[in-house]
């Protein structure tokens, strides 16, 4: 008697399952921002050469290519240099969700521009060069944002990743019942 209350309520559990019907989980340019601060925050060393610090990014996404667009703080030291530089760096990506994982990536990064502050456009052309080639191979396949394990179950429902929307005012991740 017991087993079959049991399989009752497991049949009668998954067809709710299936009422409910999909979540949604909405993921903002600031938690973006966040992720890509941390991941960020160790200076990268460019050629042995260049020490590039890179924070407060600001995130922004483009809906019709998909793509997000972020500015970032940069600082520039090198022994070759008399004084640190101080500028912006503009990347921007793809962004492609990997339900394996559960996470969000950066696929097809390309640096913008970067301009430092007080440097003649000779400098800061050359170094976009630098930048382009070095920057994209590090920054692809980053990850930007992990689904966290509790949008993942919720009123005793286990949810898989489905599918992400690029929106102007974020990411929209579609998680399923499964079943």
């Amino acid at each position: 008697m017991k087993k079959i209350l049991i399989g009752i309520i497991v049949l009668i559990l998954s067809g709710c399952a299936t009422m409910m019907g999909d979540r949604t989980v909405n993921v903002t340019g600031d938690q973006i921002a966040q992720k890509l601060n941390e991941k960020l925050a160790l200076p990268i060393s460019l050629l042995k050469v260049f020490d590039v610090n890179l924070s407060n990014s600001l995130v922004t996404f483009d809906k019709t290519t998909g793509r997000m667009l972020t500015t970032m703080d940069t600082k520039l030291s090198s022994q070759l240099l008399d004084k640190s530089l101080a500028g912006k760096l503009g990347i921007s990506g793809k962004l492609r969700f990997d339900a394996a994982t559960s996470t969000v990536v950066l696929d097809e990064p390309k640096i913008e521009n970067i301009n430092f502050d007080g440097a003649d456009s000779k400098f800061n052309e050359v170094f976009n060069a630098m930048a382009n080639t070095v920057g994209s191979e590090m920054l692809n396949g980053l990850t930007l944002y992990t689904v966290k394990p509790e949008d993942l179950q919720f009123g005793g429902i286990n949810y898989a990743p489905k599918d992400m929307l690029v929106t102007d005012n974020g990411l929209q991740l579609t998680l399923t019942p499964q079943r």
